[in-house]
Order: C-alpha cells, then sequence, then structure tokens
C-alpha cells in the first residue's frame, strides 16, 4: 500500500489515487478483479474496471502489481472472454453505482488513511450483493501517480512498435485453434521411447500454467485439483525435429485446443492406455481370482434354505392330519 499522506496538500492536486484488489467469492465459486481511478482534486471515481470468472486463474494475478500492468491483465482477459460476462456486469455496474457518491468518499479517505482493515470490510459490504456471496476474500492494494506520469505511460504503452526483424517461422501451423505449451508425463520403465512416436499415438501431457490461456484450460479441462496441476491424455498430430535436433511435439487437447512440447532427451513418454483399465477387464480379473469355494457359497444357501422349507412343511401337514 503506497504512502498517501505525503500527497496531502493545500493546494490543487494534479494526482489519482488509484485501488487494486483481487476477491474470492469461496462459496459460488467467483474470482473477481478490479481497478478503481479516484480524482483527488474532485473526490470522485474517474474510472473503474471490474471483471469476474468462475476460473480460479484470475485470483492468482497479484494486486500488487503496478496499476498499468494490471490494466493490461484487465484488458487482455477481457478480449479473449475469460471471463462470466452477466456477473460483471452485474459486479461493474454495482460498483460504479455503490462508490458514486457517500461510499466513494468514505473508500477515498480510508485509503488515504492506509486503512487496510476498514477498506476491505466496507468493499465487502458493496460486493456481497452482486457476488450473491456473504463469504468474500478480498486483498487490495493503492497507489498514487501524476496526471502527467500516467498520460505518458499510456502514450508510450499506445505507441506503434517499430518493425524489428521477421521472428522465426512457427514450427506448427495451427488455423482455427489455440496452441499452450505442455510437458510430457516420463515414464521410464514401461513408457514409450520418443522416437518411436507415431502420429495418432495417445500420450499424457502437462499444461503449462505460466500464461492467462494455459490456466484457463487447465480449469477447463478439469486439471486443477486442491492447486494442483494433474496431467490429461492427448493425441500426436505431428513430430519435428528443431534446429539443434530436439523433440517437436504437437498433440491435440481437445476441439481446436493444440499442446506444443519440447524434449531435448531421449526419453520415454507415459501412453495414456496404460492408464486405463476397462470395466470388462477388471470384471474378468475379478471373477478369476474368486476362489472356487466363496462362488459355490450361494448355491449351498439355496440349497440348504429349500430343505429347510420341504421339512417344514411335511411337519405341517402332518400336525394338520394329527390334529383333524
Amino acid at each position: 500500500m503506497a504512502d498517501l499522506n505525503s500527497f496531502h496538500s493545500n493546494h490543487e492536486s494534479n494526482n489519482y489515487i488509484i485501488l487494486k484488489g483481487r476477491i474470492k467469492a469461496v462459496e459460488t465459486n467467483t474470482y473477481g478483479l478490479f481497478i478503481i481511478f479516484f480524482n483527488e482534486n474532485q473526490k470522485t471515481v474517474e474510472k473503474l474496471t471490474a471483471i469476474a470468472s468462475h476460473y480460479s486463474f484470475l485470483y492468482s494475478i497479484d494486486p500488487h502489481l503496478p496499476w498499468y500492468t494490471l490494466e493490461e491483465n484487465l484488458v487482455d482477459i477481457k478480449w479473449k472472454g475469460d471471463i462470466a460476462v452477466n456477473i460483471s456486469i452485474d459486479l461493474q455496474n454495482y460498483m460504479e453505482y455503490s462508490l458514486d457518491r457517500d461510499r466513494g468518499n468514505e473508500l477515498l479517505n480510508l485509503i488515504k488513511k492506509n486503512d487496510i482493515t476498514k477498506i476491505e470490510s466496507l468493499l465487502q459490504a458493496i460486493l456481497i450483493k452482486p457476488l450473491s456471496d456473504r463469504n468474500l476474500i478480498i486483498e487490495t492494494d493503492s497507489e498514487v501517480v501524476t496526471r502527467e506520469d500516467m498520460r505518458a505511460i499510456r502514450a508510450e504503452r499506445n505507441r506503434p512498435k517499430k518493425e524489428t526483424a521477421s521472428p522465426a517461422p512457427s514450427q506448427f501451423n495451427i488455423k482455427g485453434g489455440d496452441l499452450i505449451d505442455v510437458n510430457i508425463i516420463l515414464a521410464p520403465v514401461s513408457g514409450i521411447p520418443i522416437q518411436e512416436l507415431t502420429i495418432g499415438d495417445k500420450i499424457m501431457i502437462k499444461i503449462i500454467d505460466k500464461s492467462t490461456k494455459g490456466n484457463y484450460y487447465i480449469d477447463s479441462f478439469g486439471a486443477r485439483v486442491d492447486g494442483n496441476i494433474i496431467p490429461v491424455s492427448a493425441e500426436v498430430i505431428d513430430i519435428k525435429r528443431g534446429e539443434e535436433n530436439e523433440f517437436l511435439i504437437l498433440c491435440k487437447l481437445g476441439e481446436g485446443v493444440y499442446g506444443r512440447a519440447i524434449e531435448t532427451e531421449q526419453v520415454k513418454l507415459k501412453r495414456y492406455d496404460e492408464l486405463l483399465v476397462t470395466h470388462s477387464t477388471t470384471d474378468e480379473l475379478l471373477y478369476k481370482q474368486t476362489p472356487e469355494k466363496g462362488r459355490n457359497f450361494p448355491i449351498f444357501i439355496a440349497i440348504t434354505g429349500g430343505l429347510i422349507f420341504l421339512l417344514l412343511l411335511l411337519f405341517v401337514i402332518l400336525w394338520l392330519n394329527n390334529f383333524l
């Protein structure tokens, strides 16, 4: 949290006070990210951007990042569509409405006093309704930037990039799909040698979580369990050798989703089939492993029960004959 007290003065301020934060709605499994620009002179919210998603990668973005980096993250995530649209709209509108007057002034004063506990308590009270969750975890940070610095940073960011040397062509030509980086899962003893890998083989891979797109597909394929990333299956659709004789593997994870793996050693890969045992095979094994005595036991019970029933029936008949 920036020291905002140092910016108080008697003359007209030319600063923006920026509040950044992330939200976790525990019960609804919803995650949020926001950035608020306060005009210190007018004591109003000049700009506010808020998004929400059910994908947990959103909560991995640190609100202590510089304001321009966090702003770029927000714009990028919205552009890619990695958000829950209706919840994001409700969150944005409700925050704008709630901070328009008294609550906006209250929040600004709390930021200036660096009262983190009260800042986050006030935000919790505001955000319960749009997120439909009373169990909220909120983390915030703030900083101060002059109007001139903000303009300079945005001008530099929006300036057209100078042409540079053309990058090396991509190893794989993907049309109409997303390409993400993955690691192959190794099986040193029972795996298939990488040099024997052929198109159509199914292998196990792990999606790398170093990018927004990677985290998005980790959650899409249900590959995040208790915070750990688990392997998923993929079909090999292309294999090449790179300039340094490394193996370049292109695999398909799902419709329109492709993984790219690079391996420099002649390793053995984990086959997808090795992890599967069909129900019929399992049943057959269980039947073969069942002791003969165990399989005959139900027959013994049935025969014994039948004999007991016949004896009881005979006893009733004899008793009735004697009685009559």
